[in-house]
């Protein structure tokens, strides 16, 4: 992968894919968009943003769409004129939209017409196409046919006529209209503003309310070109990477789309995660890479037809955003094996604000069950709570510092480099809030999240050690331990679903005695929940606040 330079992100994929000529570039289910193509539609949206809207370098723009090819248009287009990205959930309340919206001083949105309404919340009264209309933004309106097939384009497009009468902007604009009146267009762009803020992302707020985070084009660039060591695209376009993280999440934006486009792998994007037709694209096409976090990789694991030849395309496979606990790690590796693949399902280690991955294995240098080494030029460090460095193998908060790290959280009057911590040598450093520890190899270990730790007795409970025991156990298909009180004392009670029916009385006795068997004393939990599922955050991992909230 070429070196980041001074470039922005859209002058990064151009440099890192020029060799390549013009090779299949994306994927909207069968029909291929060529990368001539993708970079004529980059082009014309970006003349359309400059010419009707009058954006510039500086301005905000939210992107309110699941992941597709118009998020990567769309993402690239403002790029090039130096406009900061506000990348939102799609899903999202409206009121919590308008508040991104306000808060990012937005200049426009793009959406999807199906998302248009909340039709969850419409006979509450919230509205996206009410709410956006009151505001006067532009819209700039995209349709699930903007990059279909003929056949599929021709069924898609009866579906939007139907919601024509419904999703009545006042400001809109149709994305289909645009490529037609701006095609073969071009607008100057930024140059060499490696410096200056590329996106807005929330980081994630499953230990409260979400921080809005700004990266720069260079954090982005060199959290890629770091990456970009591990894998290199053997045959440019016909190797294929499917994209089932979302672009309003670090891992989905940095790694899974600008890296992937950055290495002329052929993106396959999921407008939303589905096992089943992940396993019939993997079996289509040449697949040599995904990444995931667990419960998405624990979903692949257990639908029919993922376990087969087609695996042995595959060269790598990262998982992260969470704990994998080491049995379902082994469980997955052996089939993996089984199909005549080198690759191994490796985890890793990142935060929004480092920039996504920060600490990885690969598949030369690796520890099963760590996160891995941290990637060149990036230092990591366990700390305690008056910042400073732990003994190893002692648990501590991981902490990290390098050219990936964020230039600071949004604030309304605040200090562009708000959030950071700077050491007494002027080094500026990402405090996690997450627990870990470092062994002699210099391989880290994730521990959980610091505001999860349950001190019992003056001893230290740490829930993923609960959770990952868990998955050891047949019959358990989910946990979540978190910290209780029973007449004024501190306890751990744990959340689980079964993946059989059976006598609840006699697998609470089952978990009992193998906390007692594994654990210390304190980590027993004393009250056992079962719950048909456990709550999910948008991201698929389970909701452990919502739990704690009911303690």
């Amino acid at each position: 992968m070429i070196e980041s330079g001074d470039y922005n992100c859209y002058e990064f994929y151009l440099a890192a894919t020029e060799q390549y000529g013009n090779y299949k570039q994306a994927q909207h289910m069968d029909q291929i968009v060529m990368r001539s193509e993708m970079i004529r539609d980059i082009e014309a949206l970006a003349a359309y943003f400059s010419k009707e809207l009058g954006l510039k370098r500086g301005d905000a723009y939210t992107i309110f769409l699941p992941t597709d090819i118009e998020s990567i248009v769309g993402f690239y287009a403002l790029n090039k004129l130096g406009v900061i990205v506000n990348f939102v959930h799609p899903l999202l309340p409206t009121e919590v939209l308008l508040e991104t919206i306000r808060e990012s001083r937005s200049r426009g949105i793009m959406i999807l017409d199906l998302l248009a309404k909340d039709f969850r919340e419409h006979d509450k009264g919230k509205d996206h196409v009410e709410a956006l209309n009151k505001t006067g933004l532009p819209v700039l309106v995209c349709h699930c046919s903007d990059y279909a097939s003929p056949l599929k384009k021709f069924a898609a497009s009866r579906a939007e006529a139907l919601l024509k009468p419904i999703v009545r902007f006042k400001n809109a604009t149709d994305y289909k209209e645009v490529m037609r009146r701006y095609n073969g267009r071009t607008v100057p762009g930024v140059q060499n503003n490696s410096g200056d803020v590329a996106v807005y992302l929330n980081g994630g707020g499953t230990t409260g309310k979400s921080k809005t985070i700004k990266l720069t084009n260079k954090a982005i660039n060199e959290n890629v070109h770091k990456m970009g060591y591990i894998d290199h695209i053997e045959d440019p376009g016909e190797e294929g990477e499917i994209i089932i993280l979302p672009f309003f999440h670090a891992l989905g934006l940095v790694v899974a789309m600008h890296m992937t486009m950055c290495n002329a792998a052929r993106l396959i994007p999921l407008m939303q995660f589905d096992a089943k037709l992940t396993v019939k694209l993997y079996k289509k096409n040449r697949i040599s890479g995904i990444g995931g976090i667990p419960n998405m990789f624990k979903k692949l694991y257990n639908t029919p037809g993922f376990d087969g030849p087609h695996l042995s395309n595959t060269r790598m496979m990262f998982v992260g955003g969470d704990d994998l606990s080491p049995s379902f790690l082994e469980e997955f590796n052996n089939m993996l094996a089984a199909n005549g693949t080198d690759a191994r399902l490796r985890q890793g280690y990142g935060l929004t604000e480092v920039g996504s991955v920060c600490c990885v294995n690969t598949n030369w240098v690796y520890k099963d069950g760590s996160i891995g080494k941290p990637l060149e030029g990036l230092r990591m460090e366990i700390w305690d709570d008056n910042c400073k460095p732990v003994p190893t193998g002692e648990v501590g908060e991981i902490v990290i510092a390098g050219s990936t790290i964020m230039e600071g959280y949004l604030t309304k009057d605040g200090p562009k480099d708000a959030g950071l911590y700077y050491d007494e040598e002027g080094t500026a450093w990402v405090r996690s809030g997450d627990l870990g520890y470092v062994d002699e190899d210099g391989f880290f270990f994730f521990a959980g999240r610091k505001k999860r730790l349950i001190i019992i007795s003056g001893y230290n409970v740490y829930p993923v050690d609960i959770e990952n025991l868990m998955d050891t156990l047949p019959f358990i298909r989910e946990s979540c331990a978190v910290r209780a009180e029973k007449n004024g004392k501190p306890l751990v009670r744990l959340y689980a679903s079964l993946k059989v029916k059976g006598d609840e009385e006699e697998f609470r006795q089952e978990i009992v005695k193998a906390c007692e068997k594994n654990l210390s004393k304190f980590s027993v939990p004393r009250e056992i929940i079962f719950m048909d599922d456990l709550p999910h955050t948008p991201l698929e991992k389970v909701d452990f606040m919502k739990l704690q909230s009911q303690s």
